[in-house]
């Protein structure tokens, strides 16, 4: 009568076969990643997380493990009131050398209706706020950047809004934007809020 399956040890050396060849992927993943441009997009609900908490430092701490070199915020200021600025901007560029787009005074607020982009390194040769319609105050911060010093890449940092039809017009503001016609390379972050099943809030 035979065996069926693998002895022990044979089981063992297969194990450790992976976990090898699993950190040489991972080597291999984060040098490509080193070579080219680490993009993200982050909606910091206010900075609070999903215990409630309303934590800045945890925010800057997530940033700071993601290391991009381009990140899109929502959410980074407060929504009503003075529409205060949460994060510690100086703070973070210390600590990961991001930097905010600059965009026309907003009062005490990092960002046009919450959205932020930031970036390590470049240079910003135009910045555009945009209005999005809708029911509730959305907004688009677009920016072109040179950020490896030869090509210039349009960047469209969204927040669209929680109605389906309001989306669909915020969506429709957006698309024109990336039908411009210099064909510049165009880059959509942002948080589009598409997330729900069902009928809900639709």
């Amino acid at each position: 009568m035979h065996r069926i399956g693998r002895s022990l040890p044979a089981s063992m050396l297969l194990s450790l076969r992976d976990r090898r060849m699993q950190k040489a992927n991972a080597a291999a993943l984060k040098t490509t990643a080193t070579t080219g441009t680490l993009v993200a997009s982050y909606n910091v609900h206010k900075c609070i997380g999903v215990d409630r908490k309303f934590d800045p430092e945890r925010t800057i701490r997530v940033i700071r493990e993601i290391d991009p070199d381009l990140i899109a915020l929502q959410e980074a200021d407060n929504r009503f009131g003075d529409r205060n600025g949460l994060l510690d901007l100086p703070r973070l560029e210390r600590e990961t050398g991001l930097v905010p787009v600059p965009i026309s005074a907003t009062g005490k607020g990092h960002g046009w209706h919450g959205n932020v982009l930031l970036f390590k390194k470049g240079v910003v040769r135009d910045v555009h706020q945009i209005k999005l319609p809708g029911l509730e105050p959305r907004g688009a911060v677009v920016a072109e950047i040179d950020l490896d010093g030869s090509q210039t890449l349009r960047i469209i940092a969204a927040h669209l809004g929680l109605l389906r039809r309001s989306r669909s017009q915020q969506a429709r503001v957006v698309l024109d934007l990336m039908n411009s016609p210099d064909e510049r390379p165009t880059l959509l972050l942002g948080d589009l809020n598409e997330w729900r099943l069902g009928n809900r809030l639709s």
